[in-house]
């Protein structure tokens, strides 16, 4: 199976007002879930916006989750999230080490 990746944003800080806008996102809480066949893994951290344009500026009204997610790629190494994410699950599927009962303990 092929993974599926998701996103999900828990929390924006925004300023009240800022450069005569009101609710300017400053920093956006993300978080970005991994599944493959029933196993999971999930990343997640912050990134702070820059400062606001007049002529490129959305009203928090009119936030969608694509705006979210255009806004928080670029700031993250994507690429390597997912490879990350990716080695999880592998990892998951595939442990490296696995716990064991001691032979003499077996009875």
């Amino acid at each position: 199976m092929a993974i599926a990746y998701s996103w999900s944003f828990p929390q924006f800080d925004v300023a009240p007002s800022e450069d005569g806008l009101n609710e300017v996102v400053k920093t956006i809480h993300w978080r970005l879930d991994a599944i493959d066949g029933g196993v999971t893994a999930g990343a997640y951290g912050s990134v702070a916006l820059g400062e606001p344009s007049p002529d490129n500026f959305t009203p928090y009204a009119d936030i969608t989750e694509q705006w979210a997610i255009d806004q928080t790629s670029p700031l993250i190494d994507l690429p390597a999230v997912e490879a990350a994410l990716a080695g999880e699950i592998a990892k998951k599927k595939n442990p490296p080490v696995v716990p064991q009962v001691p032979p003499f303990a077996q009875g």
